[in-house]
């Protein structure tokens, strides 16, 4: 059988993904968040960024939520042309609904971070593999941040999510950690 094409994995992905909803969704996200807050990578970090999920993604407000009530400053994204800024947030009141439809911080209540020292990242994704290959939805955001950032990059997503053959490209960057409702894998 051949590999799939990224669009093709893509498809796959979103379909797996959908098809988790519910209790069953919730319990998920709630066990991928408790298992986030009790890895090194967090409990080190003074800076926990993070992404506002959708409602197919990893439900992050959790993982806010504590961060914030851990005495954390956490940071979301906001797209600015082909790069994604990162500012600190005090509560998802801080947020207004952004590019591609997507929960960003309101410039206007929040100041950009511009040192990233002893932070952590949690990406998105569509899929992951278990040595750290990450497929995202196409445009490369997260690829051109993680390009020059030099902490460490968390993937979390459901265990369905996993894929041994996760297509990529030269300009694909990896992930440090893995986490699903299921186990914390340190690559």
């Amino acid at each position: 059988m051949s590999q799939l094409t990224k669009d093709e994995m893509r498809k796959s992905l979103k379909k797996i993904r959908q098809s988790i909803t519910g209790e069953k969704k919730k319990d998920y996200d709630l066990e991928i968040t408790c298992r986030f807050l009790m890895t090194e990578e967090y409990n080190k970090a003074d800076t926990v960024l993070c992404y506002a999920g959708t409602k197919d993604e990893i439900d992050t407000r959790y993982l806010i939520y504590a961060a914030l009530a851990n005495h954390k400053r956490v940071g979301l994204p906001r797209c600015n042309g082909d790069i994604l800024d990162f500012y600190y947030v005090r509560g998802l009141d801080d947020l207004m609904v952004g590019s591609f439809g997507i929960m960003e911080p309101d410039v206007r209540k929040c100041s950009r971070i511009l040192d990233f020292r002893n932070s952590v990242l949690v990406v998105p994704g569509l899929g992951f593999s278990p040595d750290g290959k990450r497929i995202g939805y196409g445009r490369g955001y997260y690829d051109r941040f993680i390009s020059h950032y030099n902490g460490k990059v968390v993937g979390m997503c459901y265990h369905q999510q996993v894929k041994m053959n996760i297509p990529v490209e030269e300009t694909d960057e990896n992930i440090n950690v893995l986490i699903t409702e299921q186990y914390t894998r340190n690559i």
